[in-house]
């Protein structure tokens, strides 16, 4: 009898010992839980932006494009992260400086980058270049590094940045061109411009593109430059050419082999019975096929405007330039190379 009742109590204890152990486990889950919860939980902060130089627009990656948020260095960005590891990127941007990726981590308070001058691709002539050239291109030069095209405003949140200035001497005529070359971001535009660059009507696209290239931001850069370039009376043209990358669909042939067994007869054969039998083997038939497809390609374009200087108006107002160049400049699309 009293086997028994030391069984039960044996019994008893062991069940006892087994939901303590159970629950420090569950305690112990629900902790991780809690813990990692902790560690993916969204957390927003104030991070400090800084540049050498200053007056850098910063811009907050979203998605595949930037975004500006028309705060210049130094300042300082709201930025929200998505757990302990997450990365947010920024790209500081001031024109004819080049620009710079800055990779956020969520502990980050303060981030910066030097940008360096774009000079050494610019205002470069071949060695055979004309005297009068290779002097009006340094007293240009010089007049570039000392206005920087004016106050730390300019191009403010423009989606693009420069990639080079020379200048040419038409052959032909001696006249005296400046160019100016941009890199525009894949957002320049935006939807508008890219449905304007696919329409069937060439003539109405190349209007629409014009104009909403000139209104997001190549009329500030006729504008800019043409304050520069009037202090220099031999120079005659403006030349502006943006370079981008877009997603065309193509027509493509696409083509694969396809290999099918065909049973086909042989000669007789001695067979083990002793006499000779129809022989048969299998041969393999190869065949190409051939199927038209569409794809998206990636491709560089370009959209330039040739201005001549005397036209372009003495002001900083988009739509006065918008105009101007509309009703008496040239601009044409184009693939890169074409």
């Amino acid at each position: 009898m009293h086997s028994s009742d030391d069984r039960k109590k044996r019994i008893a204890a062991a069940v006892r010992i087994g939901v303590s152990v159970l629950g420090f486990c569950l305690l112990g889950l629900v902790g991780l839980i809690l813990a990692e919860g902790q560690n993916t939980a969204t957390q927003s902060h104030a991070v400090a932006v800084k540049s050498d130089p200053p007056g850098a627009m910063i811009w907050k990656k979203d998605g595949r494009d930037y975004t500006c948020t028309n705060t210049l260095t130094p300042g300082s960005v709201e930025l929200t992260f998505h757990g302990d590891n997450d990365v947010q990127r920024l790209r500081l941007r001031r024109f004819s400086y080049s620009g710079a990726n800055l990779d956020v981590k969520a502990g980050d308070k303060e981030v910066g980058a030097a940008l360096r001058e774009l000079h050494y691709k610019s205002f470069l002539l071949a060695d055979d270049a004309p005297l009068d050239l290779r002097q009006l291109n340094e007293a240009l030069k010089k007049e570039f590094e000392k206005t920087r095209l004016g106050d730390r405003e300019a191009f403010r949140c423009a989606p693009f940045e420069l990639d080079y200035i020379f200048l040419t001497k038409d052959k032909e005529t001696g006249t005296v061109e400046l160019n100016v070359a941009l890199r525009l971001d894949h957002s320049f535009g935006g939807s508008a411009f890219r449905l304007a660059s696919h329409s069937a009507n060439s003539q109405e696209s190349h209007q629409k593109m014009a104009q909403l290239a000139l209104e997001n931001g190549m009329a500030e850069v006729f504008g800019r430059f043409h304050r520069l370039a009037s202090n220099f009376p031999e120079v005659k043209t403006i030349f502006v050419r943006g370079s981008y990358s877009t997603t065309e669909a193509v027509l493509d042939t696409e083509t694969r082999s396809v290999t099918t067994p065909k049973i086909a007869q042989s000669n007789q054969v001695l067979g083990f019975d002793g006499n000779y039998h129809q022989g048969l083997v299998v041969q393999q038939v190869h065949r190409t096929i051939q199927n038209t497809v569409v794809k998206d390609q990636d491709v560089d374009k370009t959209i330039t405007f040739v201005m001549p200087l005397a036209q372009i108006p003495n002001t900083l107002d988009k739509k006065a330039i918008t105009d101007a160049v509309l009703a008496a400049g040239k601009f044409q699309t184009g693939r890169v190379g074409e």
